[in-house]
């Protein structure tokens, strides 16, 4: 039976009222998610490549500070030398960090009592066009012998 003829049988029918809405209460609200989505992806997607971006390059950066530290290992020898500890930062950057840290190139300088290897290089962009570059320092003591010296030395 519908609405409006709600009615028992000895009496007339009765009306049903239905509250009243404004007549653009529907219309107003119409397409409202589709703005929101719209808004709301492109920033979701921006936050998303941001931290994908993050992550290659602290990968690259770690690859960075172990091939330094490479260098430096073997620059440090008693043996090595500056050519070596170049050769072990480049070598370690190219085949460990392949793909995070591109175009290594290391810098090596040792004295009498350190060795010092700086290992620079690009990381991968999501961006075309944008390059992010990554230097890592490491710095170790060189290995001598020396005589000893104090008391009770011959």
């Amino acid at each position: 039976m519908p609405a409006s003829a709600a009615h028992t049988s000895d009496q007339a029918p009765v009306p049903v009222r239905r509250a009243r809405t404004p007549w653009c209460a529907g219309r107003r609200e119409a397409g409202q998610a589709a703005i929101q989505t719209a808004i709301l992806l492109p920033l979701v997607l921006l936050l998303i490549i941001a931290c994908i971006q993050a992550t290659l390059w602290f990968a690259g950066r770690q690859v960075a500070v172990a091939a330094a530290s490479e260098g430096a290992r073997s620059a440090a020898a008693e043996t090595g030398t500056v050519g070596s500890g170049q050769a072990a930062a480049i070598e370690f950057a190219s085949t460990t960090g392949r793909g995070f840290l591109l175009v290594p190139t290391a810098t090596v300088t040792r004295s009498e009592t350190t060795a010092l290897v700086t290992v620079s290089g690009k990381t991968l962009s999501l961006i075309e066009g944008w390059e992010l570059a990554i230097t890592q320092t490491a710095t170790m003591p060189v290995e001598r012998l020396t005589a000893p010296t104090g008391p009770g030395t011959p």
